[in-house]
């Protein structure tokens, strides 16, 4: 069976982008890491590709607002990547790269042109980096959190993670149809309804504040010590989850 070709987007900044493509690439993709000045210049092409993914990091250095600089790069890329959007196929955006799909508007869903929210500093005032506890929306159609427990475990580490809809109507309709994937447990940075991570009725463009690649093998947790090599965590599901769909 052809091995699904899986497109990690970076740019100067992103430092999560090697964790994501092993994540990928353990599941069974092709990924590759792929900086957002190649496809810029036409060296590379979206829809040559399976799945994308937009890693964390810090992008740019978040010197206007975090995502913000890819994000404005991605406006010249917005045909095609609608096009992968709308055609189905899978797309994550991994804390930094939630930020940018956010602001490149299509993510919450919609034509694509607007932004209907946004990720906004932490009511701390401060970068939070700590393990928290997220519950999974079992009727989302969120094709990456499929099968996952209702109750899971993943780091975050942002400065900008507050999740913000100032459109009421657009803010109920989000949460009636159920496109709210995983809210936090305990609310770290004052996100609107304890939202952690935001789908699209199709259930293949997924957003999240937490880092699943950081949960991925069970070494990487705290209490690592009592992990049997090479076991695996909670962060697996949701690449296998993505490379399964395709295939």
């Amino acid at each position: 069976m052809k091995k699904p070709k899986a497109i990690i987007l970076r740019g100067t900044g992103t430092n999560c982008d090697i964790e994501t493509r092993t994540s990928f690439s353990y599941v069974g993709a092709d990924a590759e890491l792929v900086h957002i000045n190649e496809l810029l210049a036409g060296k590379k092409k979206i829809l040559d590709y399976d799945l994308m993914a937009f890693p964390g990091g810090f992008s740019y250095g978040d010197d206007i607002s975090a995502g913000r600089i890819f994000a404005v790069k991605m406006a010249r890329l917005a045909e095609d990547f609608g096009g992968f959007i709308k055609g189905g196929r899978p797309v994550i955006g991994i804390c930094n790269g939630f930020q940018i799909l956010v602001r490149t508007g299509f993510l919450p869903e919609n034509r694509g042109d607007t932004q209907l929210s946004t990720l906004y500093t932490n009511d701390c005032g401060h970068f939070l980096a700590k393990w928290v506890k997220l519950k999974i929306n079992k009727k989302s159609p969120c094709i990456f959190t499929k099968g996952l427990p209702e109750i899971i475990e993943l780091p975050i580490a942002h400065g900008e993670g507050k999740f913000i809809m100032e459109d009421g109507k657009a803010l109920a309709r989000l949460l009636k149809m159920d496109l709210h994937a995983m809210t936090y447990v305990e609310n770290p940075n004052g996100s609107m309804c304890d939202i952690a991570g935001i789908t699209t009725a199709t259930g293949t463009c997924f957003g999240l504040m937490p880092h699943p690649e950081r949960n991925f093998f069970a070494c990487q947790r705290p209490d690592r010590s009592s992990a049997v090599r090479d076991a695996l965590a909670i962060g697996y599901e949701f690449f296998r989850n993505a490379v399964e769909y395709v295939r």
